[in-house]
């Protein structure tokens, strides 16, 4: 195999399933200023801890999932499993729920961005201005 299997229309699936982990990779700084007693070791740890912990989780779902259906495991494990297990079920309906509430965690860090962009200074991002803001990007969103 080796890099002929990166050269194949697979690897785009790999590219979304990545770029899904960095989801919120932008929101670093204010996840850093909202920290509480915020010191960059105390940080440090608090996201170490994180990755490791979605690390494991990860691996271990992945390892569980081809010991039980060996090479013949599909890359989205749950397809695996019948439509009529109602455990599977309502495994699927986590993961789209997990898939629509990170929408406001990218949503944040785009509206941050454009009042960024319109230089607001962060003393007047009320909770009014944040609002209109979120309003008036969702509303050109839809209509484009």
């Amino acid at each position: 195999l080796g890099a002929s299997a990166a050269l194949t229309p697979n690897v785009f699936i790999l590219i979304c399933m990545l770029s899904t982990a960095y989801m919120a990779h932008f929101n670093a700084p204010k996840f850093y200023t909202e920290l509480k007693d915020n010191t960059i070791k105390r940080y440090n740890t608090v996201v170490g801890t994180s990755f490791g912990v979605s690390v494991l989780i990860f691996a271990l779902v992945a390892s569980l999932g081809f010991l039980t259906f060996g090479s013949n495991c599909s890359g989205l494990i749950l397809n695996n499993y019948s439509g009529k297990d109602a455990l599977m079920s309502l495994s699927r309906v986590a993961v789209a729920i997990s898939i629509v509430f990170s929408f406001p965690l990218a949503f944040v860090g785009a509206r941050d961005g454009w009042l960024d962009l319109l230089k607001v200074p962060s003393k007047d991002r009320t909770d009014s201005v944040l609002t209109k803001a979120t309003l008036a990007i969702l509303t050109g969103v839809t209509v484009v």
